[in-house]
């Protein structure tokens, strides 16, 4: 943890890789830049507002001096290329790196528009045709599309409700990896992060009343009709108590679970039963039965027509709604609690987590791959890749021989990709099937393509993000001035025990005792132990003498004594700095406290054990003064005056 905010501390000293501009001091013969101060200065005083003044520069300057020259001494005697610092330095890249992976823009936009649909739900049906195999070729989803557009036309010319009856009442019902061909109906108000994205999308850009273009995701291809779109109304977190229903179920059993629903209403809203006994006695959901029949904070998307219209319609916490009809039976709907949207900050966090999991991620990660391609001159060679790809369609599972196939697929950056790459990646097919092998290539080639660029820009971040750099530059720096400041300062302070009472008999005199009283506290329990203590103590006894006297039987007493100066608290500061004085109050329950000044300690020089951490914080100081002025020494400092004074603006 000390390490930790130690790294912390020193970012503010971070540098940057500094631009052709002016020097504004050289150590030891390595410049400055002025532009490297002017940005650690600025970013230090962040809050403090930079105001660019003479003093202010001043201090700044003597303090980035001395950062850089404890930087500059590590490096000296080669800290920077211990096993263990490169070590922790590449686990803080590696950690690092994961956030500079993605096209951060693009993230940032993704959150702010998963947070602006946060705040409307949209009513949608669709009609969906599965892909008729887990590969589909070109051709295939080409058919599928000419399909769906077919099926809008007809929508459009009758209704979207028509064209769901129709492909759900399928006489010859189609099925696909054991799912019919043909699926859709009516979803109900939907929010943020209930579908896959390109579905999202595509209820969020459609207009009311109209349908949208065919949407392709990982199961086919999708009509969506926009029927309604509303405010959202927060998230509520209700409890319910379920007699269950279903549409199988005969009328007579129907109406049997509505008049039970009635039955257990009325004992509630008689007080008869309390709502928890009547979830405990009738509900038959079993995972909230023995939970109150308490329900997680949803958004009225997330919750069954008609129960989110019923439990947003409540206004209070504690309300009970009458029964309500859903598909899985009645509900009896408690208000437990509701929360409205919360700002964009508060949330933000939370976002970019759904995010990373969500299928939206794919897009800052393609952005992220076509920026390296842009960045790093990315070249690919088509007739290479073609070669390598009808090679592999007409082996039928044979490897192939890497020494024949040495064509560059591709080059990025310093690097050339060639197919004996792929080659080796890839393996050997295991499928005899020339179609299959021609899906399957394509499918790898995408994925090593991808995983080569990825890997590429994350070795060569600094290269192309200037903020990644500078972080990297100050962990570099960080870690190295922890080590050897730790080494030369810290623990010398602390195991230079020779050294530490030198220190202190030279100092003696600035570590003193100011006038102190010497007093103890009695806590008495009760007036009669109170009145008896003071009688004692005006005798002159011991401490000693009256605990024992008045705990013989039981403990009546306690007491504690102490020895400290004025200023240690406002009490002291108040009380009667006289020997022998005696101060009492009484509290509430009858107990009292009896302070009695057993003594008054005039001024003296303290041990070095009354005040060892003061002492060494005072050594670390010494110690680092004198490192500094030695490192002054070792590596020359010379100020361009001139540059630091054009700097001063007040």
């Amino acid at each position: 943890m000390i390490k930790t905010s130690f790294l912390i501390l020193i970012f503010l000293f971070s540098t940057a890789f500094a631009q052709e501009n002016s020097t504004l001091f050289t150590i030891d013969g390595k410049d400055i830049k002025v532009d490297e101060f002017v940005r650690v200065y600025t970013k230090n005083n962040i809050n403090k507002q930079a105001d660019f003044s003479k003093e202010s520069l001043e201090e700044y300057l003597d303090l980035y001096i001395k950062f850089r020259l404890k930087v500059s001494e590590a490096e000296a005697l080669g800290m920077d290329t211990a096993t263990s610092f490169i070590n922790e330095l590449a686990s803080y890249r590696k950690q690092l790196t994961q956030s500079h992976l993605s096209d951060r823009k693009a993230t940032e936009k993704l959150t702010k528009e998963a947070y602006n649909r946060m705040k409307e739900e949209v009513n949608v049906s669709h009609i969906l045709i599965f892909w008729p195999n887990s590969n589909p070729t070109k051709a295939d989803s080409l058919k599928v599309f000419k399909q769906l557009k077919q099926i809008k036309a007809d929508a459009e010319k009758t209704s979207f409700e028509e064209q769901i009856k129709k492909y759900n009442k399928q006489t010859k019902p189609q099925y696909i990896n054991n799912k019919q061909k043909y699926e859709g109906g009516k979803l109900g108000y939907i929010s943020v992060f209930q579908t896959v994205y390109p579905f999202e999308n595509a209820m969020y850009n459609t207009k009311v009343g109209t349908i949208s273009e065919p949407i392709a995701t990982n199961f086919g291809y999708h009509l969506v009709y926009v029927k309604d779109k509303r405010a959202t109304r927060g998230k509520m977190e209700t409890a319910h108590i379920l007699i269950k229903t279903k549409e199988t179920d005969s009328k007579q059993n129907k109406k049997k679970a509505e008049e039970k629903a009635l039955i257990i209403y009325a004992e509630i809203k008689s007080n008869t039963t309390s709502f928890e006994n009547a979830v405990i006695k009738y509900s038959e959901d079993k995972k909230t039965k023995f939970k109150k029949g308490e329900l997680p904070l949803l958004s009225s998307a997330e919750m069954l027509e008609p129960y989110a219209g019923a439990s947003f319609a409540l206004k209070n916490d504690g309300d009970i709604s009458k029964p309500v009809k859903t598909k899985v039976g009645w509900h009896i709907i408690k208000r437990v609690k509701k929360e409205e949207i919360k700002s964009f900050d508060e949330v933000k966090t939370t976002l970019e987590k759904r995010i990373e999991r969500d299928s939206r991620s794919n897009v800052a990660r393609k952005l992220m791959i076509e920026d390296t391609k842009k960045k790093f001159n990315f070249y690919q060679n088509e007739y290479a890749i073609n070669h390598l790809k009808n090679a592999y369609i007409n082996s039928i599972g044979k490897p192939l021989n890497t020494e024949e196939f040495t064509q560059i697929l591709f080059k990025i950056g310093d690097k050339k990709v060639r197919q004996s790459d792929f080659i080796k990646w890839f393996g050997t097919s295991r499928t005899n099937s020339k179609k299959a092998l021609e899906m399957q290539f394509d499918n790898k080639y995408e994925l090593f393509e991808t995983s080569t660029i990825t890997k590429y820009r994350e070795d060569n971040l600094e290269k192309i993000d200037i903020d990644f750099k500078n972080l990297m530059k100050e962990y570099h720096d960080g870690i190295l001035l922890f080590e050897l400041t730790n080494k030369e300062v810290w623990t010398k302070a602390v195991e230079d025990t020779t050294g530490l009472k030198n220190f202190f008999e030279n100092n003696r005199d600035s570590y003193i005792w100011k006038e102190r009283i010497e007093y103890t506290t009695y806590k008495a329990k009760d007036e009669k132990t109170t009145q008896k203590v003071k009688k004692y103590l005006t005798k002159g006894k011991t401490k000693e003498f009256i605990l024992n006297k008045l705990n013989k039987k039981e403990e009546k007493l306690t007491a504690n004594t102490k020895k400290e100066e004025k200023e240690s608290n406002d009490f002291l500061s108040s009380l009667k700095w006289e020997k022998a004085y005696i101060y009492s109050e009484n509290n509430l329950d009858g107990s009292s406290k009896i302070v009695f000044v057993e003594n008054i300690h005039i001024p003296i020089k303290k041990e070095l054990k009354e005040t060892r951490g003061y002492v060494i914080s005072d050594f670390q100081d010494f110690l680092e003064k004198k490192w500094i002025d030695e490192l002054k020494l070792k590596f020359p400092i010379q100020v361009n005056k001139d540059v630091f004074n054009s700097l001063i603006q007040n």
